[in-house]
Formats: C-alpha cells, structure tokens, sequence
C-alpha cells in the first residue's frame, strides 16, 4: 500500500506541471557599438510575473566644437588640432533590477520575461570622474521570435536619479534607454 501510493504520487504531480518555460534572458545592444554605446543584461525570472537581473552600460562622448590653434604654417595661417576632442564624457553604470510584469487574469497568461515590464533598479554610476549611487524605473517591452521562440529582443526606457550628483554639472535624473537588445532566451 506505502509503494502504491507513494509511486502514484509521481505520475500525477508530473501531469500537474506546466510545460518548461524559459526561465533566463541574456541580452546585448549590438546597434549601439556604431555610436560607442554599449549595455548588456542577465536577467532571471522568479516567478511567472517577476524577475531579477542585473546589467551594464557605458558611453564614450566626445565633443570637437571649435579646435585649438597649435602653430602657424610659413605664410602665417593658423594650424588647427582637428584630431584632439574638446570634451570628453563618459558614462558608466552598473544596476540590478527587478521587473513586474502584468498578466491577463482573464485569459491567464503570465509569462514573464516576455511583454510588458515596469520595473525598478538601484546601482552604482559613474560620469565624468565621479562614482554616484543611483535609483530609477523604467518602462519595457520584450519579445521572442523565431522557431523555437529563442530569439529575444527587448526596448525599454527608463529615468534614474543619482545620489549626490553636482546639480549644476550634472542632470538631477539620467535618462536610461535600451534601444534595442537582443540576444537569447533559454
């Protein structure tokens, strides 16, 4: 009787769950190395509305403007530096993130990390020599396609405000964009 029943408990718990849903996101901006912009993600799910991660993004900014005089050639006609930059800003963060996203009750399809997200992320930022921490949400939408729904693309924006900033060299909040990440769902 202990065998029967402990046996038949396996059967029916195997009918119970759901098919395999997956469950990890890994992602890149592949566009943004045109623009020295990049940012990649790990993301986890939780449960079927939630999931953790956490990413990284950097951009390299540099400003020409008006190029300094370095001399002046034998007729007396200044020698512009047009290889030197002006400016240069960087931009570094590192977030992790938690992410909800809605489902329909109604038609019962929770399928996180797949559809709409709000979400909010904590982390650490750094601009033009100073290391801030930072606070923020942003606002997603992803996708899966292709045969096996393995290929995975996400946008998302976002605004985060860092602790301590200089006001008056930096903005109060930072804008957070993924243009468009791609990668793998598994």
């Amino acid at each position: 009787a202990i065998l029967i029943f402990g046996l038949s408990g396996l059967p029916l718990t195997a009918q119970q769950r759901e098919d395999f849903q997956p469950r990890n996101v890994i992602s890149a901006n592949p566009f943004g190395l045109l623009f020295e912009l990049f940012n990649a993600e790990y993301e986890r799910v939780i449960s079927r509305t939630s999931s953790i991660g956490f990413g990284g993004s950097t951009i390299k900014n540099e400003t020409y403007g008006e190029p300094p005089i370095i001399g002046t050639d034998e007729y007396g006609y200044p020698i512009y530096d047009y290889e030197t930059p002006v400016e240069t800003h960087q931009y570094v963060n590192f977030d992790v993130f938690w992410r909800f996203y809605p489902g329909s009750n109604r038609t019962r399809t929770y399928n996180a990390p797949v559809g709409w997200a709000f979400g909010a992320k904590m982390g650490i930022t750094a601009v033009d020599g100073g290391t801030y921490f930072g606070y923020g949400f942003d606002l997603n939408r992803s996708f899966v396609l292709g045969p096996d729904d393995n290929f995975y693309v996400g946008l998302g924006f976002g605004l985060k405000r860092l602790i301590g900033a200089p006001q008056d060299e930096l903005f109060e909040f930072i804008p957070t964009i993924r243009i468009a990440n791609v990668g793998f769902i598994f």
